[in-house]
């Protein structure tokens, strides 16, 4: 994470593709304030099938992602419920 003079920050997020054969693994990494998030996310095309290979790259990536945001939702709400005191679910 870098900041600027006007309060900018930037975060980075490191995508990690593993193809074997007609299964894809994708990792989607965060650095955030002081915690590592780590989303996941798996694709597998089945034999026969006649789309790219990237078809299967990018629903492992999407599904990354998707993991990725529901960790930083979960520790959104982590950070709230500890000002607040109350149970709170985001969306």
């Amino acid at each position: 994470m870098s900041h600027n003079k006007h309060g900018k920050s930037e975060h980075l997020v490191t995508i990690d593709v593993d193809r074997k054969g007609d299964g894809t693994h994708a990792t989607a990494s965060l650095r955030w304030h002081d915690v590592d998030l780590v989303g996941v996310g798996d694709a597998q095309l089945e034999d026969g099938e006649r789309y790219p290979k990237r078809v299967g790259e990018e629903l492992a990536v999407a599904r990354a992602l998707t993991h990725l945001t529901r960790q930083l939702f979960v520790t959104t709400a982590g950070d709230i419920e500890s000002v607040t005191g109350e149970s709170i679910s985001i969306r």
